[in-house]
C-alpha cells in the first residue's frame, strides 16, 4: 500500500514532461506505466513530431534540450503548396526574426531524454510493467489497485495514457470522436537534393504529404495522409515502386527518393473528451484529444495541457490550497479545452477546404493562398500561434515582452 500525492498514469512525453514539471514542487509522485523503462537508443526517427518553440522553451527549461538538439532537425523554412496549381504559400525563419521554426524531432528520443531527468527526481516513483487491474474513487482520494495487488492511493490522478486511454474508457468519460477516412503512412527517405532545412507540404484532392527535414540533408521523414484503400495500395508496392510513388507525389521537389526504412500505417482519428474531469481525475494530451497531424501541433498542444496542468497545481500550493480543488480543476479544463477545440476546429476546416479537385474551389483555394503569401501582417499572426509565440499560453512559455515585441513587429 502506497500513498502518494499525484499519480500519473502513462509514461510517454505528457506523462514524463508532467513529472517533471511537478518534481520542484516537493509532492509525491508516482508515475505507472504498463510498458518497459526507456533505454537510451540511437534514434531511427520511424515516429517523428514537429516541436514548436514554445515546446522548446519548455524542453530547454526542463534540461531535456541539450540531450535532444544533436539529433533533432531545425527547419527555417516551410513551404506549402497545391497540386497541380499556382497556389502557394512559404514561410521563412529570417522574415520572423526567429532561429528556426521548429524541429523535427525523434518521438521515442524524447521520452527517453525526459526519463533521464526523470531518474534524477527524488520525489518522483516509476512503476515500469505495471499494469492497472481495478480503479476507485471516493471523496477523499483515487485508489488503483495494481496486477500484482499493490494499492495507490492519491489525491489526484492524471491520464497520460494516450488516445486508447485505459482510465478514461474505465471512468466511461464522454468521447465525441470520428474516422478523419485517412491513413498516415510514414517512412525514411533519401533524397536526390538537399532539404535545405525545409518542411515542405504539397495537398492532393485525396490527402496531403509532408516531408519533413531530418538532421541528414539528405534525408526526410514522410507523413502521407490517403484514404485506406489508397494506403493498402502504397504499402503493397515494392520498395521501389513506392519511392516512385513518393517521387511523383512530392512532383520531385527533393529529386529521386530512396526509401530507407519500413513503411508503417496509422489509422487517423479525431478524439475529443467532453469532460476532461471527474472528481479527482484529470485527463491530458491524447487522452483527452487526438488530431489530424496536417499541422503537426499534436505534440505541442499535449505538451502545452501538462504545463498548464502544472502551473494551476503550483498556483494553490503557493496559496496554500489543495491541489485536488474542484475549481482549479475546472479552470484547467476550461482553459485546455478552448485550446484544443480551436486547433481540431482548424484542421477540419483545412483538411476540408484541400479535399476534392474541382475546378472552381481549387481555383479559389489557389488564388486564396497566394493572396495571403502577400500579406505579411497576416502571416506573421499565423505563425505566431503556430509557433508557440502566441495564445493563452502557460506562463513559463511565454516569450518575454521584449522578444514579444520583436516578434510583433513586420519585417520589411
Amino acid at each position: 500500500m502506497q500513498h502518494t500525492d499525484i499519480t500519473i498514469v502513462g509514461a510517454g512525453s505528457a506523462g514524463l514532461t508532467l513529472a517533471l514539471l511537478l518534481a520542484p514542487l516537493d509532492l509525491s509522485i508516482t508515475l505507472i506505466e504498463q510498458g518497459p523503462e526507456p533505454e537510451l537508443t540511437e534514434p531511427d526517427f520511424q515516429r517523428v513530431s514537429a516541436l514548436n518553440l514554445a515546446s522548446q522553451r519548455l524542453l530547454q527549461q526542463l534540461h531535456v534540450w541539450p540531450g535532444l538538439s544533436a539529433h533533432a532537425a531545425a527547419y527555417q523554412h516551410m513551404s506549402v503548396w497545391q497540386a497541380d496549381s499556382f497556389g502557394r504559400i512559404d514561410f521563412s525563419a529570417a522574415e520572423q526574426q526567429l532561429p528556426a521554426l521548429g524541429w523535427i524531432c525523434d518521438n521515442e528520443q524524447i521520452r527517453q531524454q525526459l526519463y533521464q531527468q526523470v531518474k534524477g527526481c527524488h520525489n518522483v516513483r516509476c512503476l515500469f510493467n505495471s499494469c492497472i487491474k481495478k480503479l476507485t474513487q471516493s471523496e477523499r482520494e483515487v485508489v488503483l489497485q495494481l496486477s500484482n495487488d499493490d494499492l495507490i492511493f492519491s489525491r489526484l490522478l492524471v491520464a497520460a495514457d494516450g488516445a486508447n486511454s485505459f482510465i478514461r474508457e474505465q471512468q466511461k468519460m464522454p468521447l465525441l470522436h470520428w474516422d478523419y477516412q485517412h491513413h498516415a503512412i510514414v517512412a525514411t527517405l533519401a533524397c536526390d537534393e538537399a532539404h535545405q532545412a525545409t518542411a515542405r507540404q504539397v495537398f492532393w484532392p485525396d490527402g496531403p504529404l509532408a516531408l519533413l527535414p531530418l538532421a541528414d540533408p539528405q534525408r526526410v521523414s514522410i507523413v502521407w495522409s490517403v484514404p485506406p484503400e489508397r494506403a493498402e495500395q502504397l504499402l503493397a508496392l515494392s520498395p521501389e515502386a513506392f519511392a516512385q510513388a513518393v517521387t511523383a507525389a512530392s512532383q520531385s521537389v527533393l529529386g529521386q527518393l530512396q526509401l530507407c526504412s519500413e513503411r508503417r500505417r496509422i489509422p487517423l482519428r479525431m478524439r475529443y473528451a467532453t469532460e476532461w474531469v471527474q472528481q479527482r481525475i484529470v485527463l491530458v494530451a491524447d487522452a483527452a484529444h487526438s488530431i489530424h497531424p496536417l499541422a503537426g501541433q499534436g505534440m505541442n498542444l499535449g505538451l502545452m495541457d501538462v504545463a498548464a496542468l502544472a502551473e494551476l497545481i503550483a498556483n494553490q500550493l503557493e496559496a496554500g490550497q489543495s491541489i485536488d480543488q474542484p475549481q482549479m480543476l475546472q479552470q484547467y479544463q476550461r482553459w485546455r479545452k478552448s485550446e484544443a477545440q480551436s486547433l481540431i476546429l482548424a484542421m477540419e476546416a483545412f483538411k476540408r477546404g484541400f479535399s476534392g479537385g474541382l475546378p472552381l474551389p481549387k481555383f479559389l483555394r489557389a488564388v486564396g493562398m497566394n493572396a495571403l503569401n502577400k500579406q505579411p501582417a497576416l502571416k506573421q499572426k499565423m505563425m505566431a500561434l503556430a509557433l508557440g509565440n502566441a495564445g493563452d499560453l502557460p506562463k513559463r512559455v511565454q516569450l518575454s515582452a521584449s522578444a514579444a515585441s520583436e516578434f510583433a513587429a513586420p519585417s520589411a
